[in-house]
């Protein structure tokens, strides 16, 4: 069985759990997984994890992730974006650049945001697009998220503008784009998401499906470079396989990923331990072991 970690630069069309399914075929094997969910119409970078790896889905998808997109003022969508039925049209005569820009501004940092009804988000045990489906009303609590930018620039197209946001998990980008076109009194929808980086991945080392094989999963060191990475020794690393409680000293990361230095540098995948939080001082205790077989 296969483990490491691929990265994909998913196509308009395709669910992420369709690029999931295809990899399942290419691979040949059932446990695959991806480091958050992009919309069907949605391209770029997509985390996907192979073997037990999987079990490290949660830490890679809390990175913080880059989208770029065009918000399109005067039209406004259930689903805020334009795969969705228009729900109003304006006319916008001019685009009030600076109240956009007043309303950017205010959009940086710890902010609350409303999920759009048409998601994935699950309330009560049920997705909220199927609410929707079945013309149910349910209540959208906002949750908190954290924007680190958004940068805004006119495009060609009247009453549109091209959108870059860095961003932490949860973020929904159509949710900006709605919120803007409020803020307008316009209203507004997103097109031609596309996610350019999660942590330090970028969709410029993506393959498209079309180009993946057995041979390129990443090299760990590589796939593991947003962590910090701690080799220890066969005594350290048995206690650790063991789950046990484990002291490291010279680091100053509260998680960290620890490996079977026996063999010298991290060169492969079978020898990661898993990965480790700060229980007090120099002591570390186990989040996540990886089985040593699959």
């Amino acid at each position: 069985m296969t483990r490491g970690l691929v990265l994909i630069d998913k196509p308009a069309g395709m669910t992420s759990h369709d690029v999931v399914a295809r990899l399942r075929k290419i691979y040949g094997q059932k446990r695959i997984g991806h480091a958050g969910t992009l919309d069907p119409e949605a391209t770029g970078l997509l985390v996907i994890a192979l073997g037990n790896i999987t079990r490290l889905l949660d830490y890679f998808q809390a990175k913080t992730k880059m989208y770029s997109g065009e918000v399109v003022f005067g039209i406004e969508t259930d689903s805020y974006d334009s795969t969705g039925t228009v729900v109003s049209r304006v006319e916008v005569p001019t685009l009030d650049i600076d109240l956009l820009g007043r309303t950017i501004a205010g959009m940086h940092g710890e902010i609350s945001q409303v999920p759009p009804v048409v998601s994935a988000l699950k309330v009560d045990g049920k997705r909220l697009y199927q609410y929707h489906r079945e013309s149910l009303a349910i209540e959208i609590k906002p949750r908190r998220i954290y924007i680190s930018s958004i940068s805004f620039s006119q495009a060609q197209e009247p009453n549109v503008i091209r959108i870059e946001v860095v961003c932490g998990a949860g973020t929904y980008i159509r949710s900006i784009a709605h919120d803007l076109g409020q803020a307008l009194g316009v209203g507004a929808h997103l097109r031609n998401l596309r996610r350019l980086q999660s942590g330090s991945f970028s969709v410029d080392e993506a393959r498209s499906i079309e180009d993946i094989g057995k041979e390129t999963t990443m090299h760990p060191a590589s796939a593991l470079r947003d962590f910090t990475v701690i080799g220890l020794d066969d005594v350290l690393a048995s206690r650790a396989r063991d789950g046990s409680k484990v002291v490291l000293t010279g680091t100053t990361s509260d998680q960290v990923i620890l490996f079977d230095a026996g063999q010298g540098l991290l060169t492969e995948w079978g020898q990661l331990i898993g990965l480790y939080k700060r229980h007090s001082g120099d002591v570390y205790e186990p989040s996540v072991i990886l089985p040593a077989i699959n």
